[in-house]
């Protein structure tokens, strides 16, 4: 009987130690909402930018539109690619417009170009248990480098709102550069 309860208590033990098995933290379809939701904010944002300069937005408005009737729907890819979609216009009319007003060259410089790619996108932070989100995280993500050790430039960027680049909090706005 003592080695059955020492049994018991060793596998309890071990139980304890490693853990239950995991499960992901969220499920794919709510990882998929939450991509389309900050997509949309970033096409938002772009499209604001390009308004400012004085840009035709039409296209990339009607592309968020439909964005938002897919999110509406629960098409939470289509709405993500159309948000991208519908913020690459704007920054495309954006770049053009600023390229008319640099004096209408007809070639854009490198160094314009890479001025005009790196104009600030916002991205709403979410919580570590559903996104995983940190600044290496973020700067990992396709859609901004695609490679995590550029988080310090979003660090940089973002310094009058984070004190501690270890510490992101949920629904904070950060300026992707």
């Amino acid at each position: 009987m003592k080695r059955v309860w020492g049994l018991f208590l060793l596998s309890l033990l071990l139980v304890g130690l490693t853990g239950c098995p995991k499960r992901p933290l969220i499920p794919p379809v709510d990882q998929a909402r939450v991509d389309a939701e900050n997509a949309i904010a970033s096409a938002d944002e772009a499209i604001s930018a390009a308004r400012e300069v004085g840009a035709d937005v039409t296209i990339a408005e009607s592309l968020l539109e439909w964005a938002r009737s897919a999110f509406a729907e629960g098409d939470y890819a289509t709405a993500t690619s159309r948000a991208w979609e519908a913020e690459a216009s704007a920054n495309e009319a954006r770049e053009a417009v600023l390229a008319e007003a640099r004096g209408g060259e007809e070639e854009i410089a490198v160094e314009e170009k890479e001025a005009v790619e790196e104009a600030p996108r916002i991205y709403v932070v979410g919580t570590w248990e559903r996104d995983r989100d940190c600044l290496w995280n973020i700067a990992k993500k396709r859609r901004f480098y695609g490679d995590p050790w550029k988080w310090k430039r979003i660090y940089r960027a973002n310094q009058d709102k984070i004190k501690d680049p270890d510490l992101i909090y949920p629904e904070q706005r950060l300026i992707i550069p």
